[in-house]
Parts: structure tokens; sequence; C-alpha cells
């Protein structure tokens, strides 16, 4: 317990004769502090106030708005410490009694506090007192061009690199998502306007394609498959008991899962109840939405690039039972819906459910216990799933669903492996295409079909190499090689976005000659355009996908048949459903591969079975390619097989025999600072602390070490990794010690990543 902004234990002894006299309201405000705040309720804020309801209230020198969590008639602290809350904001609770349980429990298993994970249930309109904000835009004035490029080029990289991305996108843009992407303050934008180049304006909310599109026709099949009739009767079943269960849906990619979750969704509407379904965001498309309004009418959508305002209105909507379904990316997870009966995450084994930073929840693991607190149904949907969820399911916590053939009764598609060590390298540089990829495009293409190339790397070549010394050209900010981008002209940086123009000798040793190495989407592209003369290409990665309506327009195109052949990286490998694709071309399938992680095998066999997935998926018989260096290695060889089973079964084994997940648990702590030499003290520190109070209780601390990631955006990186069996009471107690040293030390900062997905 705490008031205002110090814990009740700096205060020293308590005179109780001396204490507050009620009633009194703890709130939880979104700061890193994990303990809530004492305030006293005024008067004329008895009546009216409950639990659930926003509060703004006195923080230090400013006044904050937080969430009321809990009433008491008790305060151990004395009247001179207690201060009032300054206003209530809402009429009646904004989050309910099942939402502020999940936010108590997201506090205390993701290591964050109670005002944290709130402000992940909230929308953005909710934490302020003033409400929604009209949204900032930019965009470049009439004339500017490439002789306002060059003015700046050298002298003000960040100016250069904001107005050559407004000249590319050629319109308004969000101002906040351009600066996010690109890594940019706002100083940059200012003085674009002050130079008279751009101009900024806050503008009415504009109609989002999400919200507004129309039902996307799908018609709904008369008879279902028997596999996907016993999946949708299992799952009918569950819901007519009333009770909480979990299913696996594991089906092979065009086997039909789409049209469970939507016949689950309309057997909980018959019976009054409501739905959510999460997709990764890249799949969130007008299309995706489109089909569920095509069978339900009315239905909400919440996402990232939404405006406050939106996203308030959809919130509203929800919460007062306007909609009683809503699709949505991670967040969407939060969503206030009525009578919740059925939960839907589909590709549940994405890393993007998973969120970045506090409160650092996984939205899979969250829809499991939000399902489970409602006596709601849960469905996983994947081809691929997690090795969490296979094994879930093989020791019965989960019900597996199989759909094991396609629903229109086609084939799985033809799997070659192309060695490329046998193939001979071009004069010019690596062996892009191997011979046999070369003559499937060019006859996909006569036949007047489409193909699709998979590259998982962006940019033109991601490393400029020194022959003479063995050097590459690393960014001074970040610990990793800047990637060069010919369209650009520069090298960048993919962590932090620093730009420099490419060397001619080695920044080291001065000698001449430096290299480009390796192979991205932009040099496929360009080396497409040379072997398939005249071919209709487009490139989609994140340097050409400025928009989500980049996105939404190039898809619409190839679905359209005005492009032949689509480059581009994992933003094509998930949800793309275009019956004329026979081909698809995974260029190099090593490239995540060996990372060090140890999901780099699990990742690489998901990422090549969902591409794989893109091609035969209407009457035409699809073929994949699939380009490596390592064609024994089991992921790359039970993928071409098709065979998830064998696959999981080698990694599972491999995992129990390591401790790692699912046979154990992970937290991952990672102290950064830009000051060396106190991240590596304070992480040698706390890796003593560790060992000494949680090793004998059989947890495995390792490290400290230097992160994979040594050095991001100026700050060095060290991570502690503690590992333990999945019901070790002592991973409960490194988490307690990880959250005292890091609200104790403010410098270097720890975050705290409690079943972390990635280790870099």
């Amino acid at each position: 317990m705490a008031s205002g902004a110090g814990a009740g234990s700096l205060f020293g002894t308590v005179d109780e004769s001396a204490a507050a006299e009620g009633p009194f309201a703890e709130v939880a405000v979104q700061k890193p502090l994990r303990c809530e705040f004492t305030y006293r309720v005024p008067a004329e804020f008895v009546e009216a106030l409950k639990p659930g309801m926003r509060v703004a209230v006195p923080f230090g020198r400013k006044r904050e708005v937080g969430v009321v969590v809990a009433l008491t008639d008790r305060c151990d602290l004395p009247a001179s410490k207690t201060k009032a809350i300054a206003a209530v904001l809402d009429d009646e609770p904004v989050v309910d009694d099942d939402l502020l349980e999940l936010t108590r429990w997201m506090a205390g298993y993701y290591a964050c506090s109670w005002g944290e994970a709130l402000g992940a249930v909230l929308p953005a309109a909710l934490k302020r007192e003033k409400g929604t904000r009209k949204r900032l835009v930019i965009a470049p004035v009439a004339g500017v061009g490439q002789e306002e490029l060059a003015a700046v080029e050298e002298a003000h990289p960040k100016q250069h690199r904001l107005l050559r991305t407004l000249l590319e996108i050629g319109e308004a843009t969000e101002l906040r998502d351009l600066l996010r992407k690109l890594n940019l303050s706002d100083a940059p934008a200012k003085t674009l306007v002050k130079r008279g180049w751009a101009t900024i304006e806050r503008v009415e909310v504009e109609a989002d394609a999400l919200l507004s599109g129309d039902a996307t026709d799908r018609v709904r099949p008369e008879q279902l498959s028997s596999q996907q009739a016993d999946a949708v009767g299992a799952i009918a079943g569950a819901l007519d008991d009333g009770e909480y269960r979990t299913f696996l849906l594991q089906g092979v990619t065009g086997s039909g899962k789409t049209e469970v979750y939507l016949r689950a969704i309309e057997h909980a509407l018959a019976t009054g109840r409501g739905a959510i379904v999460l997709v990764p965001e890249i799949a969130l498309t007008p299309q995706t939405v489109g089909w569920f309004r095509s069978r339900f009418g009315e239905v909400a959508v919440l996402h990232s690039r939404m405006t406050d305002a939106q996203r308030y209105t959809m919130w509203q909507r929800l919460r007062r039972g306007e909609a009683k379904v809503v699709v949505g990316a991670r967040s969407a997870i939060f969503a206030p819906v009525q009578d919740l009966g059925v939960i839907v995450v589909d590709e549940e084994h994405e890393p993007s459910f998973k969120q970045g930073n506090a409160p650092r929840y996984h939205a899979r693991d969250v829809a499991v216990v939000r399902a489970h607190r409602a006596k709601a149904v849960c469905v996983l949907g994947s081809a691929t799933p997690s090795l969490e969820s296979w094994r879930n399911a093989k020791a019965g916590r989960y019900e597996r669903l199989m759909l094991s053939e396609r629903v229109h009764g086609g084939r799985m598609p033809a799997i070659e492996i192309i060695d490329m060590r046998d193939e001979l390298p071009e004069q010019k540089g690596p062996k892009l295409f191997s011979r046999r990829l070369s003559i499937y495009l060019r006859q996909t293409l006569e036949r007047g079909e489409q193909s699709i190339l998979f590259l998982n790397r962006r940019g033109f070549a991601p490393v400029l190499w020194c022959p003479a010394c063995g050097e590459t050209v690393r960014c001074k900010q970040c610990d990793v090689a800047m990637t060069f981008h010919r369209r650009h002209g520069k090298l960048i940086c993919h962590s932090c976005c620093e730009e420099i123009t490419p060397p001619k000798s080695c920044p080291s040793c001065t000698a001449p000659g430096v290299r480009f190495l390796g192979l991205g989407s932009e040099r496929i592209e360009d080396a497409l355009s040379e072997a398939l003369p005249g071919a209709r290409i487009a490139r989609m990665d994140s340097d050409t996908m400025l928009r989500r309506e980049d996105y939404e327009r190039t898809l619409d195109a190839f679905g359209k048949g005005e492009l032949d052949v689509l480059v581009g990286t994992q933003m094509i490998a998930k949800g793309l459903d275009f019956p004329r694709v026979t081909l698809v071309g995974i260029v190099s399938a090593d490239s995540g591969l060996h990372l060090p992680d140890f999901r780099a095998s699990e990742r690489t066999f998901q990422l090549l079975a969902q591409v794989a997935g893109r091609a035969g998926r209407g009457e035409l018989e699809g073929r994949i390619v699939i380009q490596t260096t390592t064609p024994d290695h089991d992921a790359i060889k039970r993928a071409a097989e098709h065979d998830y089973e064998g696959f999981a079964a080698l990694e599972d084994e491999l995992r129990e025999d390591l401790g790692y997940p699912p046979h154990g648990r992970l937290i991952r702590a990672v102290l950064e600072d830009t000051d060396e030499s106190k991240v590596r003290d304070a992480s040698r520190a706390l890796a003593d602390l560790l060992i000494r109070d949680v090793a004998p209780k059989g947890v495995m601390v390792l490290g400290p070490a230097p992160a994979p990631l040594a050095m991001l955006r100026g700050r060095h990186r060290h991570h502690i990794l503690l590992k333990a069996p999945p019901n070790s009471a002592g991973l409960a107690k490194a988490r307690d010690l990880l959250i005292g040293f890091a609200e104790e030390f403010a410098r270097p900062r720890t975050t705290i990543d409690v079943d972390p997905v990635g280790l870099l």
C-alpha cells in the first residue's frame, strides 16, 4: 500500500491514533511501480465510486489517471500523508471485475505493475483526462524534391531520412506511426516544417478500410468435411456445456480452419454469447475482416493503426453490447466483450502475439487464462503449432482437433529441396536462383500462372565486407552489420535506422575493394526483372509497404491477376489465399536457422511450412522449391515432407534434454545502459544474488553474459537467463528478486521478460 508517490514502509512506525479516516480507494497508475496507491475518497464521491472506475489523482508534482482496484475503510497511514482523489472520470466502471482480476494475474505473472497491465486493457483515450485527440498528419509540400533532399543528405541525415520517406509516400501520413517506423523524434519533422518543405496538421478521423469495409464474399459451404464437422461438433458441445475448454485446432494449410472458427462463433452467438478472434497483425486485412462481416454483419475491429478515437468508439460499442464479435491483433484479447463465449487465436504459434514492452504478455496464454475465468472456449489454430501447445495437447491439457486434408480435395504441393552448394556461382556474385527454379519461373509465367518468391531478409546486400582484414561495416550504435539498400544508395541499420553512405575503402584498415555480400529481397527483385523481362513484379517488405494501404493495394492487384510474381519477406508468408499461385520459391531457407536462439529450428520449420502453403490452394497443382545450403537439417527435411509430427517429436526430445520450454520455464533479465561498466557490474551482482537465493531451489542461473545484440541504439546490453522445471517454486522467488532489483536501481535499466519468445 502506498499514498501519493511513496511506499507505506517509508513513513516509519505509524501512530494508529493519528491514522486517517476513510473511506479510501486503492488506485493503480500506469507506472513501473509494483504497488497500488491509497487515496482518500472525498465525501462527494463516496456514493458513486466503484472498483473499475477511472480517477484523476495527485501523483508527485503531476496529476495522473488511475483505475480504482479496491475500496477500503482502513488506511494505516497518518492523515498528513494521505491525499484525496481529485476527480472521478466515469459514471460507471470501465473495467469490469473479470478484467480487473485478469490484469491482477498478469501483473503477478509477467512481473509488471497492475497499472501497466491495466494500461494494456484501456484504449488511449481513457488513459487521459481529456479523452481523444485529433491525429497529426505530415505531408511533403508540392514542388519539394531531389534538390532539397541533396541539401540535407550529409549534414542532416535524420531530416533526409524523413523527407525521403515522405516523398516516397507522396501524400499525407500519420506522423506518430512514421516517426516510430523511422526511429525518429519529432525534431526533424518540426525542422522540415520550418524549412517550408513539409506541413503538419491536426485532422479529423478518416475512414479505416478495416472499419468501414464491406463484407467479403465467402460462400458458406453447405457441407463440411467430416473432420471439420467433428471439430465444430466438439467446440459446440463445449459451448453448450458452459464449461472452459481449450482446443488445439491443427490443420494443414487450406484445410478450412477459418470455416471452423466461423461455425464456432455462429454457435456462440446463437446462445447469446460473444467472441474474440485474434490474428497476427499482418494478417488483419480487409479480406480477413470481410469474411467475418459476411457471416455476422456487425463486427468490431481493433488493431494498432487505429486512431485513438476509432479505438475508443469500437471499445465503447463492445462494452455496450452493440457488437458481439471482435476481430483484432494482440491487444484485442482485452476487448470488453459481453458474456464471452469463445476466443479464437489463429496462427497461435506466431511470435507477434508476444508484447515487446511492459506488460510483456503473450496474447495466446492470456487468451487461455481469460477463457478459463469466463468459462468460455478457447480455440488455438495453426498448421504448425508452437511446441508448447503441441505438448499441452499431448499431455491432455488441451484437446486436439485434426484437419489433415485440404477442403477441396487438392493435394499438398510437391516440394523440391535444391542444394545450392551444387549450383555454379555467378560471375557477379552469389547464385540467386537455381537452374531448376529458373526453369519453373519461366514455365509458370508462360502458362499465365503466378509465383511467389520468399526471402526473409530485406535490402540489397546484408553485409559490406573487407577482404583485406575480414571486417564488416557495423552500426556505431548497435552491434549489427549495416545492410546496403541500393534504391537509396545507403547502408542502413535495421535496429536503429541510422544511415551512412557506403565507404569506398575499409573503415578499419583503409584498404580499397570492399564488397557487398549476401542477398536481400531488393536484390532478388532486381535479378528477377533481368531473368524475366516483361514480367509484372512487385516486392513486399517493410521498405516498400510503408503504409497498410500499400500492403492492401499490392495484394488486391495480385489477387486480380495484375501481377505475375510477388517477392517478399515474412509478410507474404501468412494468410494469402490466391488460387492461381502454383509456384513458391524459398530463395534461402537458412537465413534464420543459425540464430543464437533455441527456437531457431522451430521458427524455420514453421516459416517454411507457412510459405509452402501459399501454393496449390485452388484447382491448379502447386510446386515448392526450397533453396538451401543445409539440405540435411531436420527442420528443412521435415518441412519438405510436410511432417510436422516428426519434426515436433525430435525437437521436443531435444528440448526435454536441455530443459527448455515446453519442458522448462524461462525468465530473462536484460540490463542495459550507455555505461558498459555499470551494466557489467550490476549484472554480475544480480547473478550472484540469484545464485545465492534461487539456485538452491532448482533454478539454473545462466550468465551474466553480453546479449547476442550486445549493443542496441547506443546502450550496452547484458542478460541473465533463468531456467527451471515448469512448476518450480523457485521461479516465483526469482521473479520477486528481479522485481526488487529493478525497482531499487534506476541504472542500469533492468527489463524482466517472463516466458520470452526470443533471446536476441
